[in-house]
């Protein structure tokens, strides 16, 4: 091949060859801020990603993406760049709560890549990537549904709040009956004492607005395992019971 040629396939390589892929240093106790965007390298699905190159060092690290603006995807591996042939040692989606991704490992690798992704192709935006030492910690649970932490209420015990807590229990029962004494009483019955002695200035639709929250709150804690909103619901319902000379929820924690 003549020299000519060679030069010319040299050329017409570093042509199609493309942007080399930046890869962004970051440290075990720092945040930075990034943004996906157009111009950004783009994997075979079509994604965007940013490169960053991190020594984790021993023990466990914690590596956060979080945005509002897409759906982060972070994926850590070895190899020469976070393009598709990186090894992948591993990825998460959404373990950061809602479009936000974390990733909690230990590596044996002195040097790792970390690429921030969408999950999606075509998304841009803005995201925080940290990257901090040890496992996160976690807050502290206010008891179990097994065992129902102390009841706090801000709710009163008026009329309106009472006639809407006796009456949620009609869907609320099936996820808080094995409370106490509640699935030996008939709520039914007390909302229409209540309502009986309901003075004409208190609205009734406002206590049928009223079990309608009380519903969400407490199948909502059944179903979001919140112990603390199951308690608040019984601890009204204590309260109504009390007020209205019913007797009232036996202790349930």
């Amino acid at each position: 091949m003549s020299t000519r040629l060679v030069a010319a396939v040299a050329a017409l390589a570093c042509l199609t060859a493309g942007p080399a892929l930046a890869q962004t240093p970051i440290q075990v106790g720092q945040e930075i801020g990034g943004t996906l965007a157009a111009g950004d390298p783009v994997l075979a699905d079509g994604s965007h990603f940013d490169c960053y190159v991190l020594e984790p060092g021993t023990g466990p690290v914690t590596i956060d993406m979080k945005t509002a603006f897409l759906d982060a995807f972070l994926v850590v591996g070895t190899g020469r760049n976070c393009g598709d042939g990186m090894q992948v040692l591993g990825s998460d989606d959404d373990s950061g709560t809602n479009t936000n991704a974390r990733l909690v490992q230990t590596f044996t690798a002195p040097r790792i890549l970390i690429r921030a992704n969408s999950l999606s192709a075509g998304e841009t935006g803005n995201y925080w990537l940290s990257v901090t030492a040890g496992a996160p910690v976690e807050a502290p649970r206010q008891g179990s549904l097994g065992t129902l932490p102390q009841g706090v209420s801000e709710w009163g015990a008026d009329f309106e709040t009472c006639i809407g807590a006796y009456r949620a229990m009609t869907d609320a029962r099936s996820g808080v009956a094995q409370y106490g004494n509640v699935g030996q009483i008939d709520y039914a019955a007390r909302a229409r004492s209540v309502d009986a002695r309901r003075p004409a200035t208190v609205s009734a639709s406002m206590a049928d607005f009223i079990a309608s929250n009380f519903v969400l709150i407490a199948l909502g804690g059944v179903i979001d395992d919140k112990p603390e909103q199951v308690a608040e619901y019984l601890e009204t319902v204590a309260a109504c019971d009390r007020a209205f000379g019913f007797t009232p929820v036996t202790v349930y924690r």
